[in-house]
């Protein structure tokens, strides 16, 4: 009796998750070329803008405990707030580093999969309209809980992973300091940009 509900639910459930992922990344990339659109190369306001992103759409608390591996559970609770917090500020100054060189792409979604029930694969190519780089095949893998707001937990860019490839730095960082967590947030603080 139940089997015929719960067969019905998981396609509606899948759907969900799928709209969920495509709408956070659709409203993602408006916001990019919208700030593409007015970016003066003013430092403080790019900054702003790209903090706003950060926020809104990725999952950075989940980034940092994934990224941090089996290390997250030996972190103190002050040692993981100031990773996360650390973390962030370096992925911000990242982006507003190199923000201008996203002018000019266009994102083009291919497919979404849900991945799990929390999980959904968006992939698409960001093409260059100007035709001077190639394309490059981008897959955002975002968590779609049922009781929160969508949000991006990782970027495959030509296949490659960039959370896991964080992932492995951060252990091997961790490991050649003999254990200590506070080596990785000293080692990312150094990846900050001078005030």
């Amino acid at each position: 009796c139940l089997l015929p509900l719960l067969l019905t639910a998981l396609p509606a459930r899948a759907s969900d998750q799928i709209t969920a992922a495509n709408d956070v990344i659709t409203s993602m990339i408006s916001q990019v070329e919208a700030y593409l659109e007015t970016d003066s190369g003013n430092i403080e306001k790019r900054t702003e803008n790209n903090t706003k992103l950060l926020d809104t759409h990725f999952d950075l608390p989940e980034i940092a405990r994934f990224s941090a591996g089996p290390y997250w559970r030996a972190a103190s609770e002050q040692e993981r707030i100031d990773y996360i917090r650390t973390m962030r500020d370096v992925v911000i100054g990242t982006i507003v580093r190199n923000f201008d060189q996203l002018s000019g792409l266009r994102f083009t979604t291919i497919d979404s999969q849900a991945k799990g029930d929390k999980m959904v694969l968006v992939r698409g190519s960001f093409n260059d309209s100007t035709g001077k780089r190639p394309a490059v095949s981008v897959g955002w893998r975002v968590i779609t809980p049922a009781t929160a707001p969508a949000k991006v937990l990782d970027v495959e860019i030509e296949n490659i992973s960039m959370l896991v490839t964080q992932k492995q730095e951060n252990i091997t960082i961790i490991r050649q300091n003999e254990g200590r967590f506070s080596a990785l947030i000293e080692a990312m603080k150094k990846r900050q940009p001078a005030p």
